[in-house]
């Protein structure tokens, strides 16, 4: 039972905050502030316990985290109707979560800094006396003060992480992990017809060829650390949008539902299949048919389906997250993928490091 009272207590926290919203928009405030008490000592005990106890994970620490944020963030919604000040730890505790979400689930990176620790009792006392100053208006002033100091460590959180995760995202990149992806995908990028993906425009800036590589590359690292079939994903993935010829070129008048967004994920399986048909299992066919989904009517059935589904979209969308890119493209610059300017220098340096050991 040891390993499991730690995260239980964990759990605990994210089942116990639709209560205290409850008890807060009822105005329980008393109640609302001792179960806030207990719920928040949880935080310090089932660390202990795991420790303790030597029931320690990786996911057990991330569980802590993700618990910690829903109860914050839940107990901030409460309170930004009394204060105002208080709609600043909302946003930025936000963006914190963000990034954590993003540094693991796509980085696989996972971390638990002793500023951020520092910084969530600073929200939590922040969060208790701001329901004791509901009960006791004259001490607003401190409070606020309280709640600057709060936002200054959230911001020393933010700028700690995004060193971490930028020192720990380089670390990661291993070379060997280069090596075994562009083993993956060198019997079709190597190939003529798929060179030819490099004149198919895309997304704005970026051709099919350049796209087809950064939803590769980005499955392979995902699925690679969850443990699923990332070998026949990253071809699936590389060929998703194999289809014949540039959709944009097709001045043909076809029913709305045959027109490109909802055909050619069948289409790049036919494609695949008759230039690499050996190589095309059913695995990777059933992988690449679905991947347009809900825009086409076939569902995802398997996990590496479904991953390639949220990663052609969030790739296909990521150039708003680059105001640089943007300004770029709207000032009429030409600008080549960074990604792929990555994925050539890492080309190059295997092929040197191949040179080397035929030279031996």
């Amino acid at each position: 039972m040891k390993k499991y009272i730690p995260n239980i207590l964990t759990i605990s926290r994210i089942v116990m905050t639709p209560l205290i919203i409850i008890l807060g928009m009822t105005n329980h405030i008393w109640s609302l502030i001792i179960v806030a008490i207990i719920i928040a000592l949880t935080d310090f005990f089932d660390g202990m316990l795991a420790r303790a106890w030597k029931v320690t994970s990786k996911w057990g620490g991330y569980l802590d985290a993700i618990a910690d944020k829903v109860l914050a963030i839940g107990l901030l919604i409460l309170l930004i109707v009394r204060n105002n000040a208080f709609f600043y730890l909302f946003i930025l505790e936000c963006l914190i979560s963000s990034l954590n979400l993003y540094a693991f689930f796509v980085k696989g990176i996972s971390t638990s800094l002793l500023v951020g620790k520092i910084k969530t009792w600073f929200i939590f006392i922040s969060i208790i006396l701001g329901f004791v100053n509901i009960l006791f208006p004259s001490i607003t002033l401190s409070i606020n003060w309280l709640i600057y100091a709060t936002c200054v460590m959230q911001i020393l959180t933010i700028i700690s992480y995004f060193i971490y995760h930028f020192k720990k995202a380089k670390s990661n990149d291993t070379f060997s992990d280069y090596i075994e992806f562009y083993e993956i995908i060198e019997p079709f990028i190597s190939d003529k017809e798929f060179i030819r993906r490099k004149d198919f425009p895309h997304h704005i800036d970026e051709s099919v060829y350049e796209h087809t590589l950064r939803v590769s590359y980005d499955c392979y690292r995902i699925s690679k650390r969850f443990n699923l079939d990332y070998k026949n994903l990253t071809i699936a993935a590389l060929l998703h949008d194999f289809y014949e010829k540039p959709w944009q070129n097709n001045k043909e008048a076809v029913p709305f539902l045959e027109k490109h967004a909802f055909t050619h994920a069948h289409n790049a399986v036919l494609n695949a299949k008759k230039f690499y048909g050996e190589r095309i299992n059913k695995t990777i066919e059933d992988i690449m048919e679905t991947h347009m989904f809900p825009v086409n009517k076939k569902i995802p059935k398997s996990k590496e389906a479904w991953l390639l589904t949220l990663v052609d979209k969030a790739d296909s969308i990521d150039f708003i997250m680059h105001p640089i890119r943007l300004y770029k493209i709207f000032k009429n610059e030409d600008l080549e993928s960074q990604k792929e300017k990555k994925i050539k220098k890492i080309f190059a340096k295997i092929k040197r490091s191949q040179k080397k050991k035929n030279s031996k």
